[in-house]
């Protein structure tokens, strides 16, 4: 149905402006719809880190003549939605897929409600929009919401954050990978049963130190294997004829293989198959030595695809043709244009790194054009003038209390300019996030993706690196869904530890951490704490705790609790355990 994660993982990978999805009832018709040319492209899920392989994908890309062309990771956040009005406390029954209701069990368990499985989560939704059924709530996708005319009554309600689902992208024709682009390639292959086999198999890539990313066997019907090994070894063992592109010769195969007859296979009662994806384009000298030494081992081989890994795409001119993009024509890929607002400590921190992997423009309220000049950085003299370099993403690195008139400025430059309707993803880096959020919903043009983000390291704890340290991110808004994970994924090869969390959990969060911590760093500050000759490590940490906190500024103190709610509770709780902990004391002297 409408509204699938399918769909949402389609329009992440390829935006929503490059295709129209077209539903289809199941995974055989959509594979059969591919391979008749009713479609151009295919989106598949493939497996799921909770519930594994899907292996009716895996039987059905055997039986067509598709290929992978690009991979997807998708978090799947579960969304409870019911017609509009409805409050949770209304809710009587939930309805959805089975493995979605199970993965929100905690969640359903404590609203008390009955549960019932429907035959698809999206196609939930829709039974409530049809059937007008009140009291009745479906968990599925944001954008099923938007496709039925639901209400959104709570999201992210599933039990474990880790649940991503990898989508594959499939055609009819493989892409051609242009130079200096990652890839992975996936194949698949049978082995004849003998002591030894399965090793020897693997051997060829070890041997070759090629780094396989995933090692699956599944089990297949004798019947059906021996289909596949005869159209392996009836077209002289080459299944990559229709796949000229990848230049792989291969071997015939040992002679007694092509020369058998029926009456000299034993069919066994379980025949397996080898599903293996490795780090290597398929036509790399190394990987294509290694691809043909396995071929002279196996009774059945043939690659699914090999693709950019990591949701990149590559190789392909425009979405919806059929012709396989030359190399020539995409060796060099021109450089993101990034713009850096607030150029001081923290924005030329940033800017250090962004200069070797794009172009960097910066503005400022002050002249900082010398060390802008010095970082390879283009200097720009006003908002306007930046607007001007018509910017893939823009990153607003100002501190909390000037962001809402910030916001407005570049709205303001966008407009003067006449640029209302320039597609850029528009990025805070502010270390208070729902203010951020809605800031930015409310005042850039519907033209600007929104991405929210809070890098929780500065130019002291990320100087010897970026490794480990947490890089949190909500997408809010996005038309353009690959410009926005092309920026994502610098951020995770930078070696950041990234967290998916949307700006109000980050809030509620922060209150309870970094609220804390500055607040408490503060107050000791007013102590005039002093080392002395008998510190304790504890007190140290002490001292060090001021220390850190008061290097920030003040309105970076007060910007934390002026535009986060959270913080005047928990503010209300330190007065309140003070109190009790005082008295406390004082009730142990009477």
């Amino acid at each position: 149905e409408k509204g699938a994660y399918s769909e949402a993982a389609t329009f992440e990978l390829l935006g929503r402006n490059a295709v129209r999805p077209v539903p289809y009832p199941s995974f055989d018709e959509a594979f059969q719809a591919l391979s008749t040319h009713s479609v151009d492209l295919l989106m598949v899920p493939i497996e799921n880190s909770l519930g594994g392989t899907i292996h009716a994908n895996c039987d059905l890309q055997l039986q067509h003549s598709l290929f992978i062309i690009a991979e997807h990771d998708f978090r799947v956040r579960h969304c409870l939605m019911a017609l509009p009005g409805t409050k949770k406390a209304d809710l009587t029954k939930i309805i959805s897929h089975p493995q979605a209701l199970a993965q929100c069990d905690s969640y359903i368990r404590n609203l008390g409600v009955v549960k019932e499985a429907a035959y698809d989560t999206a196609g939930s939704a829709k039974l409530i929009a049809d059937g007008k059924l009140v009291g009745v709530a479906a968990i599925c996708s944001e954008i099923a919401a938007r496709h039925y005319g639901l209400e959104i009554l709570d999201e992210g309600i599933e039990d474990d954050d880790g649940n991503f689902t990898r989508f594959l992208l499939l055609r009819n024709a493989p892409v051609r990978i242009p130079l200096g682009i990652k890839c992975k390639t996936s194949i698949v292959f049978s082995l004849e049963n003998q002591a030894g086999a399965l090793f020897k198999a693997l051997s060829v890539f070890a041997l070759r130190d090629i780094d396989l990313a995933k090692i699956e066997s599944r089990p297949c019907k004798p019947d059906v294997m021996d289909r596949l090994e005869r159209l392996f070894w009836g077209m002289s063992g080459n299944m990559l004829s229709s796949n000229r592109q990848f230049n792989v010769r291969v071997s015939a195969g040992p002679a007694h293989k092509k020369q058998r007859t029926d009456n000299e296979i034993v069919k066994p009662t379980y025949r397996y198959l080898f599903y293996v994806d490795f780090f290597a384009p398929a036509d790399e000298p190394n990987a294509a030595n290694a691809l043909k030494h396995l071929q002279e081992i196996t009774s059945f081989f043939r690659i699914l695809g090999s693709y950019p890994r990591g949701g990149t795409l590559a190789g392909l001119d425009n979405l919806g043709t059929k012709v396989v993009v030359p190399a020539s024509r995409t060796l060099v890929k021109p450089k993101r244009k990034v713009g850096i607002i607030g150029f001081g400590t923290f924005g030329q921190f940033l800017a250090k790194k962004m200069v070797s992997e794009f172009d960097v423009f910066a503005a400022s309220r002050d002249d900082y054009s010398t060390i802008a000049c010095e970082l390879g950085v283009s200097w720009c003299r006003s908002l306007d003038e930046l607007m001007q370099q018509r910017l893939d993403v823009l990153l607003i690195s100002v501190s909390i209390l000037s962001f809402e008139g910030m916001v407005r400025r570049v709205t303001s430059a966008i407009n003067n300019v006449g640029l209302s309707d320039h597609s850029m993803l528009v990025v805070d880096v502010c270390s208070v996030k729902v203010h951020a959020k809605n800031t930015m919903l409310a005042l850039l043009p519907a033209a600007c993706d929104i991405l929210c983000t809070h890098p929780m390291f500065g130019p002291q704890s990320g100087k010897h690196g970026w490794g480990g340290l947490p890089f949190v991110f909500e997408r809010v808004r996005l038309l353009d869904a690959p410009r926005c994970e092309e920026f994502l994924r610098w951020w995770s090869e930078q070696g950041c530890r990234m967290v998916d969390m949307s700006s109000e959990v980050h809030d509620e969060c922060a209150a309870g951490s970094q609220f804390v911590t500055h607040f408490t760093g503060r107050v000791l500050s007013r102590l005039d704490l002093r080392t002395g000759p008998i510190n304790t490590k504890g007190f140290d940490s002490i001292l060090q705790l001021v220390d850190n906190t008061c290097k920030d500024s003040f309105d970076l103190f007060f910007a934390l609790y002026k535009f986060n709610p959270n913080s005047a509770q928990q503010l209300q709780c330190l007065e309140a355990a003070m109190g009790d902990l005082c008295k406390e004391l004082r009730d142990g002297m009477k």
